[in-house]
């Protein structure tokens, strides 16, 4: 009686890119975002070949960081693809934002081919010089973990740096040689490994790590004070009290809030929030513009919730390119600009009058209008209690039917929230 062979599976083979990718979706990516250049013009090609993935073209590197920063916040991991040398040095920024944040951010920069680099020429995007490991030396003191891939490594390393990132919550930096992209490898065999060791408590945030209810709980088991709103007012000039008193109303239960740096900040971290609604700003890193990329991610993050944008006019002035990306997405956010002429904060630290608080007036209304989305964002402008309560109003409405919404919101420029007041009396003392 003849013995029978069992039969054996032949392995499945992909590529270096492609091992990526099916470790990302494995994690739960679905969007990444970027901005093409030369160099990575592979990877985008295999992000184009998989259904499961959507690529996000946007208008800036940083603002593709600032986008995966807030979506890794959300879905446990975000990515973006830049370019070597100039594009990633442009995402830095919002690379060390994630740092600072604790936000697991996979950065993969397409570098120069191995065969061009062995040919011993001048390659564009690089310093003068044949070293092509000066932005890898960078990045090296803004991530967690660091891979420049090889074929007979790839699957390894970028295991290794992507269980780092769901590990820790800190950004990663994996570089593809634009002729390594392609090559083929065994595709995963087994789970991503998380492997448990020694970490860092002070990097795992209550609302990264999905711990905000027993925090809520502690805090009333406790009796700790918690942020009350300000009582509401009408009649007059809209002011910062009248403005968050209308927001405290307009907030909903499972809202997303995105408040910039600055008075957006300041002013919302005193509201009380509705059940599951969260506040999601970058109060450690602090940079001013973040809020309009990361309400893009949010949104392509956790699209069934209502994602509500505040930030200052002088942090809307930083990323507004974005703006066009957000609405080519089709999304509909709440979108919110504090038109106060300039850098309030600053102001409240020392020297009100000074010039260089200053910054050039937009239309913010007009601004939607000249992006030309297939779905046009309503704009409106409140500078009174009352025209706010009925922007507001209408923002629900159109919201509601996925038309996005922008208000804009006029205040004075000396006028700030009773929080960031005390905050920039102590600043002004310290400094």
């Amino acid at each position: 009686m003849k013995t029978r062979t069992p039969f054996i599976p032949a392995p499945r083979i992909t590529t270096v890119a492609g091992y990526l990718l099916t470790r990302l979706a494995e994690a739960g990516l679905i969007s990444i975002f970027g901005v093409p250049g030369d160099y990575n013009l592979p990877i985008l090609d295999a992000i184009a070949d998989r259904p499961d993935l959507a690529w996000i073209g946007m208008a800036t590197e940083q603002g593709a960081g600032y986008a995966a920063d807030s979506y890794a916040r959300l879905r446990g991991v975000g990515a973006l693809v830049t370019t070597f040398g100039v594009g990633e040095l442009s995402a830095t920024n919002a690379i060390a934002g994630a740092y600072a944040e604790s936000a697991p951010v996979v950065h993969i920069v397409g570098t120069p081919a191995l065969a061009a680099r062995e040919a011993d020429v001048t390659l564009h995007h690089n310093l003068p010089g044949r070293d092509y490991d000066h932005f890898a030396r960078m990045a090296a003191e803004i991530t967690a973990a660091q891979a420049d891939l090889r074929p007979a490594t790839a699957p390894e390393e970028i295991d290794r740096v992507l269980s780092t990132a769901l590990r820790t919550s800190r950004p990663v930096y994996v570089t593809i040689p634009a002729d390594v992209a392609g090559i083929p490898v065994l595709a995963p065999a087994q789970p991503l490994s998380r492997a448990a060791e020694d970490t860092d408590p002070g990097g795992h945030l209550a609302a990264g790590h999905r711990v905000t209810g027993q925090l809520r709980d502690l805090a009333a088991a406790g009796n700790l004070p918690v942020a009350e709103p300000e009582p509401e007012v009408s009649g007059g000039r809209l002011t910062q009290r009248s403005l968050w008193a209308g927001m405290q109303a307009f907030l909903r239960p499972g809202d997303l809030l995105i408040a910039d740096q600055g008075t957006a900040f300041y002013g919302a971290a005193g509201l009380t929030l509705p059940d599951g609604a969260q506040l999601v700003g970058q109060p450690l890193w602090a940079s001013i513009g973040w809020t309009l990329p990361a309400a893009l991610g949010a949104s392509l993050a956790v699209p069934d919730r209502r994602v509500v944008l505040i930030a200052g006019d002088g942090a809307m002035q930083q990323t507004a390119p974005e703006l066009g990306t957000l609405l080519g997405q089709g999304l509909a956010p709440v979108i919110i600009v504090l038109s106060n002429r300039g850098y309030t904060i600053e102001r409240a630290i020392g020297c009100p009058g000074a010039g260089y608080h200053e910054i050039p007036s937009w239309d913010w209304t007009a601004l939607p209008a000249a992006i030309g989305a297939a779905t046009p964002a309503v704009a409106l402008r409140a500078s009174t209690p009352d025209e706010l309560a009925w922007a507001l109003t209408a923002a629900v409405d159109h919201a509601g039917v996925g038309r996005p919404v922008l208000i804009e919101v006029v205040l004075g420029a000396d006028d700030i929230p009773p929080l960031l007041r005390d905050l920039t009396r102590a600043l002004a003392h310290a400094g």
